[in-house]
């Protein structure tokens, strides 16, 4: 095991966006979101994204408030938008499976 691992429950926050980059290469980006536990339970919105086989996967079987179990890594990215540099950070996801509701 690496030291960059992630391992996600939760639901899809809104249906997933397909996209393709500039070799024509689909990639799909979306949005879990994740109950912690404890006493007062707070959500995270943690942004994910699949590429390849993965993404063609996931798409077939995702609409908002599927569950699902992601396992991946975090990766960070910036990128210059109108002058400005910007910075984000997904879950790049490298497996999954479906979860019951």
């Amino acid at each position: 095991m690496t030291n960059n691992y992630v391992l996600l429950n939760g639901k899809l926050s809104r249906d997933i966006e397909v996209s393709k980059n500039d070799k024509g290469n689909s990639f799909v980006k979306f949005c879990l979101i994740c109950t912690r536990d404890g006493i007062n339970s707070y959500s995270d919105y943690i942004n994910c994204i699949a590429f390849g086989e993965i993404a063609n996967a996931i798409c077939r079987k995702g609409e908002k408030d599927t569950a699902y179990h992601i396992e991946g890594n975090i990766r960070t990215n910036s990128y210059e938008k109108n002058g400005k540099k910007n910075y984000s950070t997904n879950v790049v996801v490298e497996s999954f499976r479906l979860l019951d509701a």
